[in-house]
């Protein structure tokens, strides 16, 4: 789904960019002489004019504040044993502390956002991630339950900016057919954040106790927000809607006005076909392929494995991120070269085929925890693996189909979130009741069941765009 603004196309044909484009423009051609989406301006202040080293510079950036923001909230995952004994609660009730984090990481950036495409991107991105790193550190400190559920919260608020505002950032910065590649390095680093976690979270909390699980992430966050505060320029930019008009770098510029419609944005997008369907895919590929697997990895692994915290940090990480990093060497560019020619955004879903890993590797995973006397640790490493590497090609193929827009990526995120949120509290207890390789099973399931709509979308996805019940949100014609 393509937002359509001024000298862009909504949609990546060439006929609609010349009837769109602005009369006064040339026509800008990329290397294989194709027109660009979007057409750049003629200003040097246009991030998509700027030299490929700066905007691989705050792609970087980007990527590790949203990296840091789930890390901060993820390092304590192979701790929920030793954390619910700290406050006297069992391990499934510590891992509640992780669902107040998703919930409030999903919510506020429908608030956040609107008010980001007026004042720019940066002052979120530097407050937001200072939020998220004060309250790691208070979290380290708190002797109440209730003090460190709070301090998730305002954690959720904080890294949230990051992870809302990290799509739409890339899209100001690259031509669509670049994007594949570019928001594939972007979404490795939101995939393999809660897999990156428990890998040094297992130590710390071995070795320096379950406080440091929140302390140590702090610190790196407060070195990011020093480095971005100085080193990020702002890369929201107004362009002119009519010649009355001149484009602008600055934020607002006297052209753009804050209302109660701007809030409204992120739900209005929720009637596009081409973002609701992947968007209730992508929340099903994220919950079962990755959130599953550290919200039930301190269970499952003590209880069957008998491994201690450590181990329990590496076996949840390893074998996700290997995964990932396969998965994304598949994904990004891929997708791209997929565009090539007529560069319809439905071509990128045909790599979706590789996304069907995910139910496989659910159901790996499921049966051999049922089976585990038998099949031992590294059957169950490589169904985790297996899953992984469907979800990564699950998340790039959906972030560079669905995202032009800051309210998209609000509505994948929101939709992931609040539902990876609810896995905690059923995951393991449905399990318990039925056994885990039907649980697993039923998990699989409806992965692809929600993965079925996108085959009429990739076959009809162009005349759903172009119908008239599916009119172009026009909410911000000049970013």
């Amino acid at each position: 789904m393509h937002v359509k603004s001024d000298g862009e196309t909504p949609m990546p044909m060439n006929a609609e960019l010349t009837e769109d484009r602005q009369s006064d423009q040339p026509l800008r051609l990329d290397k294989h002489g194709l027109p660009l989406v979007p057409q750049p301006s003629d200003s040097k202040e246009d991030p998509l004019n700027w030299p490929p080293l700066v905007k691989h510079g705050i792609l970087l950036q980007v990527s590790l504040l949203t990296l840091m923001g789930t890390i901060g909230a993820a390092t304590i995952n192979p701790a929920f044993v030793p954390l619910a004994a700290a406050f006297g609660i069992t391990p499934v009730q510590a891992s509640y502390e992780l669902t107040v984090w998703i919930v409030f990481a999903a919510v506020c950036p429908v608030f956040l956002v609107p008010l980001a495409n007026v004042h720019g991107r940066l002052p979120f991105y530097v407050l937001g991630n200072l939020l998220a790193a004060a309250t790691n550190l208070a979290a380290g400190h708190c002797d109440r339950w209730s003090a460190l559920l709070a301090t998730r919260a305002l954690n959720g608020v904080g890294a949230g900016c990051a992870a809302a505002l990290g799509p739409a950032t890339v899209c100001d910065l690259y031509f669509l057919h670049e994007r594949g590649l570019f928001m594939g390095v972007y979404t490795f680093c939101v995939t393999n954040a809660p897999h990156l976690a428990p890998l040094g979270g297992g130590f710390i909390a071995q070795n320096l106790g379950w406080r440091e699980c929140f302390k140590i992430p702090s610190y790196i966050q407060f070195g990011l927000v020093a480095i971005t505060f100085f080193c990020f320029p702002e890369t929201l930019y107004f362009r002119k809607v009519d010649d009355s008009q001149a484009e602008s770098k600055t934020p607002n510029g006297g052209r753009r006005k804050l209302s109660l419609s701007s809030f409204a944005a992120p739900f209005v997008m929720m009637r596009y076909l081409g973002i609701i369907l992947p968007a209730l895919y992508y929340m099903t590929a994220f919950a079962y392929g990755s959130l599953l697997f550290g919200a039930t990895g301190s269970v499952v692994f003590r209880g069957f494995y008998s491994f201690d915290t450590a181990q329990t940090g590496m076996i949840i990480s390893i074998p996700l991120v290997i995964g990932c990093l396969l998965g994304e060497c598949s994904a990004g560019w891929f997708t791209d070269w997929l565009q090539r020619g007529a560069r319809r955004p439905e071509s990128r879903l045909d790599a979706l085929w590789l996304a069907l890993l995910v139910p496989v590797g659910i159901i790996v995973q499921g049966v051999c925890i049922s089976h585990a006397e038998r099949t031992g640790w590294i059957a169950n490493a490589v169904g985790m693996a297996i899953a992984s590497f469907g979800l990564q090609v699950a998340g790039t193929v959906t972030y560079t189909y669905c995202t032009d827009a800051a309210e998209i990526s609000v509505v994948l995120t929101l939709f992931r979130h609040i539902y990876c949120g609810l896995v905690p509290f059923y995951a393991v207890p449905l399990a318990d009741r039925i056994q885990y390789q039907y649980a697993w099973l039923l998990f699989a399931c409806l992965n692809v069941a929600f993965l079925l709509p996108l085959v009429v979308l990739r076959l009809y996805g162009e005349q759903f765009r172009n119908s008239k019940w599916q009119p172009k949100p026009t909410f911000h014609p000049n970013i």
